[in-house]
């Protein structure tokens, strides 16, 4: 196996270079899988360089150290925001790029929710380019927020009234590009957001735990200044969110219920009652 390896070595070197300078350039679906596994003929030579990868891993091998490095960064996953950090993905398949199997640079600390959504999606346009965390910064723009949609007996979104019993509701999260960002890149992140990972069902889930949870407190505000003070009350929240990332799903969620009138007017016991 080790000779095998070692066969290998200048392609995978020379397969990491060019996979770091595609990631720099934002051209990882220009690259031919073709160059980045071994001669079909060689049987057996890609399921050994995937192989070696899951077996050079395990504890106590010499790849170990390198997943560890990767999967134990503190901090909540790169891509939601929201899980922990739990497994390694491989931004490039190692099913569809076998030299990239072990490079550092493929490797992304991730959670599972994440990790599982992704599975061996590979990009084959510009807009299918997964953002990577180690070279795409899109946390200068605000580009994410939310919407609370009240729902009528037909099962259509319309404008309830703070005194109407809407028959359901829902709240929705999505990529609101700001002007500064060209339609390719704006392609990009909707297609990370809604296709790759699928982020809204992720966030649309915490919101639905957050929100019971701050329902004293919004009664308490309420009773108190009715409901401008519940809208100033979680126009607060949002700010403080912010502090930390201007994008995160609290950020969208705290801003989309500050400005709506039937949720800040007592709507919001029958949203926090589910």
């Amino acid at each position: 196996m080790l000779t095998l390896l070692n066969s290998y070595e200048l392609p995978v070197l020379i397969a990491a270079g060019v996979y770091e300078k595609a990631c720099r350039r934002l051209t990882l679906h220009q690259l031919d899988p073709a160059k980045f596994s071994p001669d079909p003929s060689k049987d057996g030579h890609k399921d050994a360089l995937i192989a070696m990868y899951d077996q050079r891993m395990q504890i106590g091998r010499p790849g170990r150290p390198v997943y560890e490095e990767a999967r134990n960064r503190k901090g909540k996953c790169p891509i939601c925001g929201v899980g922990r950090v739990r497994q390694v993905d491989h931004h490039l398949p190692k099913s569809i790029y076998p030299y990239l199997a072990a490079v550092p640079i493929n490797l992304l600390p991730i959670c599972g929710d994440c990790n599982r959504e992704k599975l061996d999606k590979a990009p084959t346009c510009y807009a299918e380019q997964a953002l990577h965390p180690y070279f795409d910064d899109i946390d200068s723009d605000r580009w994410l927020r939310a919407r609370l949609l009240t729902i009528n007996g037909d099962g259509k979104p319309y404008e309830a009234k703070p005194s109407e019993r809407p028959k359901g509701w829902r709240i929705e999260f999505f990529v609101d590009p700001p002007s500064s960002w060209d339609a390719n890149h704006a392609e990009r992140v909707e297609h990370h957001f809604s296709e790759t990972y699928k982020l809204s069902d992720i966030y649309e889930n915490q919101a639905a735990d957050d929100i019971p949870g701050l329902e004293l407190s919004f009664e308490e505000v309420f009773e108190a200044g009715g409901a401008s003070d519940v809208s100033a009350y979680l126009e607060g929240l949002a700010r403080t969110r912010a502090h930390a990332n201007k994008n995160s799903w609290m950020v969208a969620l705290y801003e989309a219920l500050a400005d709506h009138v039937w949720f800040c007017s007592g709507g919001f016991r029958q949203v926090a009652a589910g």
